[in-house]
């Protein structure tokens, strides 16, 4: 698991609401429960930080959030598709 910050992202589309640290969103581990915005920048993050290794650059960060951005399916997602469908891809 990566541990990106808000810093290290790229992209500048996101909103940032007030998210508790506890909260299925952007804690534990992705379920199919959970849905996933991929214009909310702490959930993005949180995705990255999940699918990406320890050990990963940076740019294989603003890939997955080109990716997120760009090629996302469309429509409502949950949490453990989104992170399937990154794990294909990076």
């Amino acid at each position: 698991m990566a541990d990106f910050q808000r810093i290290n992202l790229s992209l500048d589309h996101y909103s940032w609401d007030d998210i508790p640290s506890n909260d299925p969103r952007v804690s534990g581990e992705p379920e199919e429960s959970t849905t996933f915005d991929p214009k909310q920048g702490n959930e993005v993050l949180y995705m990255l930080n999940m699918v990406l290794s320890a050990s990963a650059p940076i740019t294989a960060l603003h890939k997955g959030e080109e990716l997120i951005r760009d090629e996302l399916p469309a429509g409502s997602q949950d949490q453990f598709a989104v992170k399937k469908w990154l794990d294909e891809r990076l």
